[in-house]
């Protein structure tokens, strides 16, 4: 079988993706799953779109008829039942360097009302995605644009971090027209992509990004060394270096930060 036949990318809406620039370019390299409004501005460039939204997902479905694309259009229905917990893992267990993990617990915005989040029983468009992959059996699963801190974290002060809402479709249709972004979703985010390395361990994950949104997330690190040495985050620069030969991959010749 070959790279390409053992590749998926999932390509998530965080303003990093602007970087990377023509995702045409992914084609012929590997499947590729989108989430969500993805359709809108690349129509045909997804193997399967994921919109877990209610709205979102007869907004996609609508789209499919009218644009005739030809991505599989997948909902809550139709994705994984597994809650994101291994088999082998404790009740609520905390990882070393981790304060939160499985659980967040948090105030209401405007309100005196305490919120607790389970992530095992979250289910969003991105992380469904991803899990999706592994089911596949996808040797290489490429993380693409799941940005995870605020937009514009590049231009924060050291050691502060951004919650201003990062997405390329914020404020339109069927995306929460606020300007920041909930608290808890970094963690849930995290969590449950870590989760996915933990029990496919025998695949591997390449987390692509630009630079600021790995070296000043300061929980990354722990996430990733809590995985099975299968993930790994780097900058867009090492997927053009995939995207132009892959046997880059196979020859350990891409450079990680993490």
């Amino acid at each position: 079988m070959s790279i390409t036949d053992e590749t998926c990318f999932v390509v998530g809406n965080g303003e990093s993706r602007k970087i990377f620039g023509n995702l045409d370019r992914l084609q012929g390299h590997g499947t590729i799953y989108g989430c969500n409004a993805i359709y809108r501005d690349w129509p045909n460039l997804c193997d399967k779109i994921f919109a877990m939204n209610p709205d979102m997902y007869n907004e996609v479905v609508a789209g499919k008829e009218n644009k005739n694309f030809k991505a599989d259009v997948l909902g809550l229905e139709q994705i994984s039942d597994w809650n994101y917990i291994v088999e082998s893992d404790p009740p609520y267990h905390m990882p070393e360097g981790l304060k939160i993990y499985r659980t967040w617990t948090g105030m209401k915005p405007f309100s005196n009302v305490i919120k607790s989040i389970d992530f095992s029983n979250s289910r969003g468009s991105g992380c469904s995605a991803v899990l999706h992959a592994a089911e596949q059996g996808f040797k290489n699963i490429f993380i693409i644009a799941f940005d995870i801190l605020g937009a514009q974290q590049w231009e924060q002060d050291s050691g502060k971090s951004s919650r201003i809402q990062n997405n390329i479709y914020a404020g339109t249709v069927n995306y929460p027209d606020r300007k920041n972004m909930k608290a808890y979703l970094k963690y849930e985010w995290m969590f449950q992509l870590t989760q996915i390395a933990r029990n496919f361990s025998k695949q591997h994950f390449y987390f692509i990004n630009r630079k600021e949104y790995i070296t000043d997330n300061h929980y990354l690190p722990y996430y990733v060394n809590h995985a099975s040495n299968n993930f790994n985050a780097g900058i867009y620069a090492e997927l053009n270096k995939f995207i132009l030969d892959p046997s880059v991959l196979e020859n350990k010749k891409l450079k990680w930060i993490l």
